[in-house]
């Protein structure tokens, strides 16, 4: 009984924000006005990627031999009370509407309930049938990705003002500490993959990872026109994009050999 609620609260996750996310994604100028504040096209794309990564992340979780790799999934959780805070640090700014208010209550919803999933799941959660081990290549993946995320996000999150005028495409301050929110969040996931031990632990988080940035870059070339090919900047953003998503999709291509 206990293993049927979890994974109904996985796929309820799952549904939820793949929904959501593809949402964002594919219509931007009808669902970033639903945003608490203006949410740019590329932005919201932004977001969208980020929802359906999630999903994809709980789905994967869903779908694995027991014991699930929860551990992993749930640490979004972190990830949407970051987003949530955006919107309070900001409140001065944006306003705390009714908009905003349901909005607050949707991302610390979704990080009670994957929290409250692992508590309900239990130890077993952070075990794993599958022991092929991280490879070195993996820790150096994460290593990189850590390496340039975090100065990046915490820049963006804390000081957003500063981040703007280095940011490669135009973004307002709370948008700036919007996506600083993101990059905090993803250095947490690979502070704690590199923590792991067997690859079926942080297999959910590698695919978050390729999904997310793959849509991202989809995103940013879609709206290259906001792009000034002269910057650093710019090519420095595609070319962390383009790594994250690359090597995470390899080592789910070599993750499915036996």
């Amino acid at each position: 009984m206990k293993i049927k609620l979890v994974k109904i609260g996985l796929w309820l996750h799952t549904v939820l924000t793949i929904l959501v996310g593809s949402s964002f994604f594919l219509f931007p100028q009808t669902f970033g006005t639903i945003w608490p504040w203006a949410l740019p096209p590329l932005a919201s794309r932004f977001m969208g990627s980020l929802l359906v990564g999630g999903g994809v992340c709980t789905a994967l979780a869903a779908l694995a031999p027991e014991p699930l790799p929860l551990a992993g999934p749930a640490l979004l959780g972190l990830g949407d009370i970051l987003i949530a805070s955006v919107g309070l640090i900001d409140s001065g700014q944006t306003g705390l509407t009714g908009r905003m208010i349901v909005w607050l209550a949707a991302f610390i919803g979704t990080a009670l309930l994957l929290w409250s999933l692992l508590i309900l799941y239990g130890r077993q959660a952070s075990q794993g049938s599958d022991q092929r081990p991280l490879t070195h290549g993996m820790r150096i993946y994460f290593a990189i990705h850590l390496a340039v995320v975090i100065p990046v996000g915490l820049t963006m999150y804390l000081g957003p003002g500063l981040a703007q005028h280095l940011w490669p495409w135009p973004l307002s301050p709370v948008n700036v500490r919007l996506l600083g929110a993101f990059f905090v969040g993803a250095s947490i996931l690979s502070i704690w993959s590199l923590r792991q031990r067997y690859w079926q632990a942080i297999r959910p988080l590698v695919t978050l990872y390729a999904v997310f940035t793959t849509l991202a870059t989809l995103a940013s070339i879609l709206h290259f026109s906001l792009f000034s090919p002269g910057r650093i900047a710019t090519w420095a953003f595609f070319a962390l994009y383009l790594f994250v998503a690359l090597g995470a999709w390899s080592f789910l291509v070599r993750g499915l050999r036996p």
